[in-house]
């Protein structure tokens, strides 16, 4: 608790007054998080956050590893949103490949009445090779979240020249940028303002600041980019 606080704290200082909360949900995990937990965890904090006066506000939120029973789960209630009542979905593929039947799967979560966000293209490596198979993603009107430590070159060079590529499709694509904060350290909240200016060198500083503030607020409050 005493780490969260502190990032926290880090947060509101980089100028963030709202941030999701998007634990793991992975097939093999020995523990998934429930929607249930995930709120309850949530408001635990929000109460920390509170009661030490830190302007912070948390939403819950989930990423979600694709698999052949997301549409059904999201739709029984046992997978949550990008908040609470916002028909968008946090999803994530394996680094090393894409699964043939992904956008069948995407195409079933569409259907099912969701808005799919596609977390850190940029660091697959077969999107690395090639952007062919987002533009297949856009035309089932799915949207991308690009990792702030790709943009600051984090995650290595081939991670960083594909996010500044997929960013140069800003006017194709819907993007946000993330903070993907994870501790104090390697990935603190300190990222996002940094890869917001770095964004802004190649789509401007409007575009950039929409990536951060008025888009993801769309989404958490379930309205469409």
């Amino acid at each position: 608790m005493g780490e969260a606080l502190a990032m926290a704290q880090q947060a509101v200082v980089q100028g963030t007054d709202t941030l999701v909360a998007t634990p793991h949900r992975g097939w093999s995990l020995r523990i998934s998080p429930t929607p249930d937990v995930i709120r309850q965890r949530v408001a635990l904090l929000q109460t920390e956050l509170d009661w030490a006066r830190i302007p912070l506000k948390i939403i819950p939120g989930l990423e979600i590893k694709i698999g052949p029973k997301v549409a059904k789960d999201l739709v029984e209630g046992t997978l949550g949103t990008l908040g609470e009542g916002s028909r968008w979905v946090l999803i994530e593929l394996p680094f090393d490949h894409i699964p043939a039947d992904a956008l069948k799967q995407f195409r079933e979560i569409r259907d099912a009445g969701y808005e799919v966000l596609l977390a850190h293209p940029e660091r697959y490596s077969e999107i690395q090779k090639s952007r062919n198979y987002l533009e297949d993603c856009a035309n089932l009107g799915m949207a991308f979240q690009l990792t702030s430590g790709s943009l600051l070159g984090r995650f290595g060079s081939r991670a960083q020249t594909t996010a500044e590529s997929i960013l140069r499709r800003a006017d194709d694509w819907p993007l946000v940028i993330a903070s993907d904060t994870h501790d104090l350290r390697e990935r603190s909240p300190a990222v996002l303002r940094a890869a917001r200016d770095a964004a802004a060198v190649i789509v401007g500083d409007k575009l950039a600041q929409e990536m951060v503030d008025s888009r993801p607020r769309s989404m958490i409050s379930a309205k469409t980019l």
